[in-house]
């Protein structure tokens, strides 16, 4: 896998962009990583700096864990990993 050095968004966007040598499926899955990370990232930090309220990293991750998984398993009906595998 090739691999840009993130200076910006845009760059790091890139990385899950470009196949990079890897199969479409697996591109698929880093790109539906990069989405829900970014996308709950995002709205935590509209929440915090809206209402002020700072949310716990453990929470981040489980909620990036479980818009990926659900949005992969969409996509990927015979995906072979289950909730608590992914």
């Amino acid at each position: 896998m090739s691999t840009i050095i993130p200076f910006s968004a845009g760059d790091h966007f890139n990385q899950f962009i470009f196949d990079g040598g890897v199969s479409k499926a697996c591109r698929s899955i880093l790109q539906a990583l990069w989405y829900a990370t970014t996308w709950e990232i995002w709205k935590k930090r509209n929440n915090m700096l809206v209402n002020g309220k700072e949310c716990p990293i453990l929470q981040v991750v489980d909620k990036i864990k479980s818009l990926s998984f659900m949005w992969l398993k969409a996509k990927f009906p015979s995906l072979p990993l289950n909730y608590h595998g992914w």
